[in-house]
């Protein structure tokens, strides 16, 4: 049964997408749905460049708390220049969704086969977060098409692909610092293969176009701010939040308080650089004094990280900030749902319960098929390099995430990346079931 109906929708993926990007549209169009926290302040980054007649960082940005996401911004500079409404973002959104399906799907086709990329794009497809942050405006879906862009052309394996490769390594380094995982997974294939296996491939081509992008973009910026800055410069703060007397492993704003590690008594006196130095020198100081401590977070963060998956699900039932987590809490708390959405008809909270809880099982559910082909891939013994930089680099990824902070978003690079996996074991086993199928009639024959 479970065959028939995989077969069933993979057979018909076309029409899905088409499906898919109508939905898609639809929402953009008729729901858009408010941005909030990050979203609304990059949203406002943006504006404020329109309006000083600049690119990001402007120089009114200098006294801010950071710099994010600059190539990500400036992005969003250009879009609503051509027309500003938050409908332009949508159909980019829209545009970059479709375009890290078709990375994905020819990515997988090229590692696997047909058959395991088509089921990647239907796992991709029904992966709620994915529909959901075409209504946002975070960084996820541009970081992701410029890391499955540099990985599919450097699987091509020619000079010049290299290059293009390392052009976008080094662009999706200045959407988020989590680029320089794939840099260093690079760097450590490259190592292994020249010294362990006598083997070699021409790195400098792809460490040359990283190389280009970053001083190009940087100097870019040096001419209209004034300093060479080309990535995010949340890496201190991060490290804070995940370094204090108040550390959970995930994200707890008291330590920005008065009399807590990340106060600043005027941060409109100070630039975004001395605040980093100031948030660094805190966490440091903190790391060094209570090393068995930070070492004690490090599983927290992984559980702050990994168990809830609903960065974007509010976007699509259009629920504000409650979230599956948030409800969960309530109905612990005061033994009711009569608290949670207020204002809402019973219908509604069906079904933010429904959807929610739906998706958590489907996200579980991946996570598990995804270890399980991670394990079966490398029990049949397959050796691909690419399959090896890809595991370097979610496992340097995760790395990072233990030593700063845990947060459900900074799973999601990795996630989407590991889809192929899960489809892999997935088709392994209706593969097995078929094969046993056919044996069990020829002996019955």
């Amino acid at each position: 049964m479970l065959r028939k109906l995989i077969n069933l929708i993979t057979g018909n993926l076309k029409y899905i997408i088409i499906i898919y990007v109508s939905i898609q549209l639809i929402y953009v169009i008729f729901f858009p749905s408010e941005f909030r926290s990050d979203a609304a302040y990059y949203f406002k980054l943006a504006q404020e460049c329109i309006q000083s007649n600049s690119f990001y960082p402007a120089p009114q940005h200098l006294y801010e708390d950071y710099i994010f996401a600059p190539l990500f911004i400036n992005l969003l500079v250009i879009v609503l220049n051509i027309y500003n409404s938050a409908l332009s973002i949508g159909i980019l959104n829209i545009i970059l969704n479709m375009l890290q399906l078709l990375l994905l799907y020819k990515l997988t086709e090229k590692i696997f086969n047909k058959s395991v990329a088509t089921l990647s794009a239907v796992l991709y497809i029904f992966y709620l977060n994915n529909l959901g942050l075409v209504l946002t405006n975070y960084t996820e879906l541009l970081f992701g098409v410029l890391i499955l862009g540099s990985l599919f052309f450097y699987i091509k394996k020619t000079n010049k692909n290299y290059f293009i490769s390392g052009l976008l390594l080094g662009a999706s380094i200045t959407v988020r610092p989590v680029g320089w995982t794939l840099f260093a997974a690079f760097i450590i294939f490259f190592l292994y293969n020249k010294f362990k296996l006598k083997k070699s491939f021409p790195i400098v081509f792809s460490l040359t176009g990283v190389i280009i992008f970053i001083l190009l973009f940087g100097s870019f910026n040096y001419l209209h701010f004034g300093r060479f800055v080309f990535t995010s410069t949340t890496g201190p703060v991060n490290l804070l939040l995940g370094a204090n007397d108040d550390a959970t492993g995930g994200f707890k704003s008291e330590v920005y308080k008065k009399g807590k590690a990340g106060y600043i008594e005027n941060p409109d006196t100070m630039t975004y650089y001395e605040k980093d130095d100031f948030y660094l020198d805190k966490a440091s100081h903190w790391i060094i004094s209570h090393p068995l401590k930070w070492l004690w977070l490090m599983p927290m963060k992984l559980i702050h990280t990994f168990i809830w998956d609903d960065i974007a699900l509010s976007n699509l039932l259009h629920t504000g900030k409650w979230d599956f987590a948030r409800a969960i809490k309530y109905i612990v708390k005061d033994k009711s749902i009569k608290n949670i959405l207020p204002g809402s008809s019973r219908f509604k909270k069906a079904i933010f319960f429904t959807v929610e809880g739906g998706h958590l099982i489907y996200y579980y559910l991946l996570l598990v098929f995804i270890i399980l082909g991670t394990f079966n891939y490398f029990k049949s013994k397959s050796k691909d390099e690419i399959i090896s930089i890809i595991l370097l680099y979610v496992i340097l990824g995760i790395a990072m995430i233990l030593i700063t902070v845990g947060n459900p978003r900074y799973k999601y690079p990795f996630i989407t990346i590991m889809i192929p996996f899960a489809a892999y074991f997935i088709r392994m086993k209706l593969s097995q079931k078929e094969v046993s199928r056919v044996e069990q009639v020829d002996s019955k024959e």
